[in-house]
């Protein structure tokens, strides 16, 4: 099966919850880091609904993409906005730095976005939809203009 993008639903309920400080909002660089990984992340499979999922635990401790211009556990992101869409009724965006790591050779299917500080704790996940390798080129990620991801509050008349 095809990797899928999506939230991590015991993350996402216990930061509304107040149960994990989790502010999707600070736009300090490194509260979030992005990790690359391959296609047999979770055998394809990824559970959203895991309790308490990390970058560095099952099923995130194996298939991260490695090799030359790639450091195990990614890159900074640095939080742009997090806010309603402009000119989007009832929608919110959360947008994110772009990304890009240097001169890699490494292959890559989907990103985790995680939070250090809070125990590595998983986030969002980003499939890319295919597996795109680069060759001692630059491995890059350019948002949509509205953002890493956006998701209607609810539905418009």
């Amino acid at each position: 099966m095809a990797l899928q993008d999506g939230w991590f639903s015991d993350t996402y309920l216990k930061a509304l919850s107040n149960d994990i400080a989790l502010d999707l909002g600070d736009t300090t660089p490194g509260v979030f880091k992005g990790a690359l990984f391959e296609g047999g992340v979770a055998g394809g499979t990824i559970d959203f609904d895991q309790a308490n999922p990390a970058y560095g635990d099952a099923p995130f401790d194996d298939d991260e993409s490695a090799g030359p211009g790639y450091t195990a556990g990614g890159e900074d992101i640095t939080v742009m906005s997090w806010a309603v869409l402009v000119g989007s009724a009832n929608k919110v965006g959360w947008k994110v730095s772009d990304l890009e790591w240097t001169s890699t050779t490494i292959t890559a299917s989907g990103l985790l976005i995680y939070a250090p500080s809070l125990s590595d704790r998983a986030v969002l996940f980003r499939a890319f939809g295919q597996a795109y390798p680069t060759n001692d080129g630059d491995y890059s990620i350019a948002w949509a203009a509205d953002g890493v991801t956006r998701f209607k509050l609810r539905p418009t008349a």
